[in-house]
């Protein structure tokens, strides 16, 4: 038997769900609960704030105090980050217990 169906199968059951789809279970998040989020996990400030999906997803871009620009998708419950994008993530992020 060929590896070639089992592969393809594999592939499209992947494609089905792309990155920063909210999951099944995602509730709206508001514009000050998903800034709230953002500001708790990055140093930095809001550049934008776009609501998506009817509330259920907020996207933002974010500005690090280094200048660098972050893509950041959210949803509910809670603080839910479906996808960040962005050059020096790393540099912004404020770690669980850690200071601002």
């Amino acid at each position: 038997m060929s590896a070639l169906p089992l592969l393809c199968l594999c592939l499209s059951l992947g494609a089905t769900a792309a990155a920063g789809d909210p999951p099944r279970d995602a509730v709206p998040i508001g514009p000050a609960a998903a800034l709230d989020c953002a500001a708790a996990r990055y140093r930095g400030e809001a550049l934008r704030l776009r609501d998506d999906e009817d509330g259920l997803v907020q996207e933002l871009r974010w500005l690090t105090p280094a200048g660098n620009v972050l893509q950041i998708e959210l949803t509910g419950p809670g603080c839910r980050f479906l996808e960040v994008k962005g050059v020096g993530q790393s540099e912004a992020r404020i770690l669980p217990g850690g200071q601002r």
